[in-house]
């Protein structure tokens, strides 16, 4: 997953969703979107899932909202400002962490 603070949704391949064993009928109709790539994205669905950051001892878990899109991109996600709100989270790049 590649998180991006400047991307105003959250966005999840494809084979990532296969791999969960996600049914397409589980995926809710989404508009269409763009400034990912040239022109308008048409997501192939919108799904919620639970997601966890931290460790064993200190973690937290949220239902994040994907859309489901087919685009060429190096990761299976794009985590964006929806997901680091629910989360508070705060970078820090010196340590290469998310807090």
């Amino acid at each position: 997953m590649l998180v991006d603070g400047g991307a105003g949704l959250n966005l999840i391949s494809p084979k990532v969703i296969s791999k969960l064993q996600i049914a397409k009928e589980e995926l809710k109709d989404t508009g269409t979107f763009q400034g990912v790539n040239p022109g308008r994205s048409h997501p192939k669905g919108k799904i919620m899932l639970p997601m966890t950051f931290g460790g064993e001892l200190n973690y937290q878990t949220e239902k994040i909202v994907f859309d489901v899109v087919d685009l060429p991109l190096p990761y299976n996600g794009i985590l964006g400002r929806p997901a680091l709100a629910k989360f508070m989270e705060a970078s820090h790049y010196d340590y290469n962490t998310l807090k």
